[in-house]
């Protein structure tokens, strides 16, 4: 089974592969997370829970604009120097990133990131 659903992000559970764009705004994460899975460990839970969090806050509507959460996301971890969507592409307010930051802390993904 493959599945592009953002919303699903527990479908490695059921033997699924997947697609997600999700996994764009934490790779490391997501592969940490399946390695739990496949060892067993409890943890994976609660990394899931916040990931699926991540997913249903920057995949609500309008959808076309979790390209601008990814990019804000990945500012936050260091990881790109401007969160700019492209010129054309839907944006979301910049009141989005204290959310995002909040998830980033709770994935600690911020330790050695200057506020």
């Amino acid at each position: 089974v493959f599945t592009g659903n953002d919303l699903a992000i527990d479908m490695v559970m059921y033997g699924s592969d997947y697609l997600l764009g999700i996994s764009t705004f934490a790779p490391d994460l997501f592969a940490r997370r399946d390695r739990m899975w496949l060892d067993g460990d409890s943890r994976f839970y609660e990394l899931n829970d916040v990931l699926q969090y991540l997913g249903c806050f920057a995949f609500r509507p309008p959808v076309p604009a979790y390209k601008h959460s990814a990019a804000q996301f990945l500012k936050l971890r260091g990881w790109i120097a401007s969160d700019a969507p492209h010129p054309n592409a839907t944006r979301r307010p910049d009141s989005d990133v204290l959310v995002l930051k909040d998830i980033a802390e709770r994935l600690g993904v911020l330790e050695g990131i200057p506020s």
